[in-house]
């Protein structure tokens, strides 16, 4: 007897523990300024493999989480397969990449690859793979309507936690070094990461999880006689305390003066607390719509000045030469791609000394979906990007079509989605490890959460 019990308990002593181990990881790799550099990279990628390694085992009684899995599975095997295929040896000939065909007579080869430099592709292939486990693994970790929230609230909490300890560093230890070589005040506001633009996409999220977690944590309408009150200091201490958590992320997001993080990140968010402001009753939508998108107004006229300030800047932006350089670059590479991860190597060839000088790398091309359209090739990008945003429209979609209750989460998700999306056509959150990670979490949680408990049509 004493046995069965044992048994049966761990499991969840098992799940428990993984998930106190996704918000560990998720808490490091933002730490780290966002682990874009070694160690760091190195550190939280071992972490997040081995996360999703321990959470392989665990069974997914619940046939949407199954689905979700198994379509996860196929499109990380798909990504890992065509990066291994581009690193694979290959006869000099038409397959491989013009540059070892140029080489070949020079240096004597017999073989080629798809990619100009197999070795950056390997090193750079984790960072396409990772993100998609740790998606992986909190899909598993949400087998349960209950488990599947108390992810959400983890990891909001989580993103809270960097939040403020990027505060307190700011004003309290301004000369402080997180994890690299340049103090806390240097630049604009960024707290523990390695710029402003990526913190405010780690503030945005974060706000998107925090307004999650006030729906879920919004204590329900109670019959009589069902049961003993709830918790006075759960409804005393509980919402006020998000709503205060919630003002200072959306500060910190100005005190960023990230312009694209502010303005796409802060208009979707009161976007999408109008439309879950409307779904939640069905009398007086109109006003409480108008209330909510003339609060985030307000918000942002009395303290907007900072992003606002830097609107009126330079109109000619590099980027758009980096853009121009890159569509180049893959014009010419348009079908195999030059290599996953080798932008670098690639773009100098095709820079415009006149439109960028001549001093100074670019390392990436301020556009995550040029960068990958490069690497992989046309074809295998649009498969890469199509899937995957079609296993989280379907999810989403489903959530807001059939859930009974929570229907803010789902739309949530999709606005999550639609910030971080909108935001990597002028920049490259997603390339940042400690980014990438935490809306690969929030993700697995909205999707899980719109998938549990919809009814299924016959």
């Amino acid at each position: 007897m004493l046995q069965k019990a044992t048994y049966a308990v761990s499991p969840h002593r098992c799940r428990d523990f993984c998930r106190a181990g996704l918000a560990a990881v998720l808490f490091l790799a933002a730490l780290f300024n966002g682990s874009v550099s070694p160690p760091y990279t190195q550190i939280t990628g071992c972490l997040a493999a081995l996360l999703a390694l321990v959470c392989l085992p665990v069974k997914t009684p619940s046939p949407d989480i199954r689905r979700l899995v198994q379509f996860t599975a196929l499109i990380l095997t798909l990504a890992a397969l065509w990066g291994g295929l581009q690193m694979v040896p290959l006869p000099i000939g038409p397959l491989t990449h013009p540059v070892w065909q140029q080489a070949a007579a020079a240096l004597d080869l017999s073989a080629g690859y798809l990619s100009v430099s197999p070795l950056r592709t390997l090193a750079a292939l984790p960072a396409l793979i990772l993100p998609g486990l740790v998606f992986f693994s909190t899909l598993i970790l949400c087998q349960s309507p209950r488990s599947a929230k108390r992810v959400w609230v983890a990891l909001s909490l989580t993103g809270a936690a960097i939040v403020l300890l990027s505060i307190v560093l700011e004003v309290f230890f301004p000369q402080a070094q997180v994890f690299t070589s340049y103090p806390v005040s240097h630049g604009s506001f960024s707290g523990v990461f390695v710029n402003r633009n990526a913190a405010a996409s780690f503030f945005g999220l974060t706000a998107f999880a925090l307004a999650g977690s006030l729906q879920i944590l919004k204590p329900a309408p109670r019959l009589r006689r069902s049961g003993p009150p709830p918790s006075p200091a759960r409804i005393s201490l509980a919402q006020p305390a998000l709503w205060l958590l919630l003002f200072a992320v959306l500060i910190a997001i100005f005190a960023t003066r990230s312009r694209a993080g502010a303005m796409l990140s802060l208009p979707l968010l009161f976007l999408c607390l109008a439309i879950v402001s409307a779904q939640a009753r069905r009398s007086g939508r109109a006003g409480r719509v108008l209330l909510v998108l003339g609060g985030g107004c307000l918000l942002l006229l009395l303290f907007g000045e900072p992003v606002f300030s830097r609107l009126s800047g330079p109109a000619r932006d590099p980027r758009w030469c980096a853009w121009a350089g890159t569509l180049a670059a893959i014009r010419d590479n348009l079908w195999t791609g030059t290599g996953f991860g080798t932008f670098a190597e690639v773009f100098p060839s095709y820079r415009d000394p006149v439109c960028l000088g001549t001093e100074g790398s670019w390392h990436r091309a301020h556009n995550s979906y040029l960068e990958l359209i490069l690497g992989f090739g046309l074809p295998a990008a649009l498969l890469l990007l199509g899937l995957s945003v079609r296993l989280i429209l379907n999810s989403c979609l489903a959530g807001l079509r059939w859930r009974r209750s929570l229907r803010a989460i789902p739309v949530l998700t999709l606005g999550a989605l639609a910030f971080v999306s909108a935001h990597s056509l002028v920049d490259f959150p997603l390339q940042i490890p400690g980014i990438a990670y935490y809306f690969a979490a929030l993700l697995g949680a909205g999707c899980a959460i719109s998938a549990l408990e919809t009814p299924h049509r016959q």
